[in-house]
């Protein structure tokens, strides 16, 4: 109890939205099938500067809704890759940040037709 009433008396930590889209944005770039963000139905594809913009996040106390736009590579299964977004970004949300998780959305807004299952070169 002295430790909760320690806490509350020299304040909290407060994690910003931005900060939070920022996690979510980098923890779904990782996964194979991702070729990009996108910001809204129908707008154009986030590039590398602005990927977070592609996340929106509704945060209330202890619990954290993300939705992502995501464009993905010509061939994959979308169920698969939806899937371990998800998985991702809930865990480095919650690992990072220690605010639970109920939701993570995926909206695929795009097929990149262009690179077929293309390898990320490492430069």
């Amino acid at each position: 109890m002295q430790t909760n009433e320690r806490t509350a008396e020299n304040g909290g930590i407060f994690i910003s939205n931005d900060v939070i889209a920022s996690i979510a944005a980098n923890a779904a770039k990782d996964i194979e099938g991702v070729s990009g963000f996108a910001l809204k139905t129908g707008t154009r594809t986030a590039g590398a500067a602005d990927s977070a913009k592609a996340v929106k996040v509704l945060s209330q106390d202890n619990d954290v809704k993300i939705q992502i736009g995501i464009r993905v590579k010509n061939g994959v299964n979308l169920q698969t890759v939806s899937m371990a977004i998800q998985r991702s970004i809930k865990n480095a949300v919650q690992s990072m940040t220690g605010k639970v998780v109920t939701k993570v959305n995926v909206a695929v807004q795009g097929i990149d037709f262009d690179a077929p299952n293309e390898v990320k070169a490492d430069s």
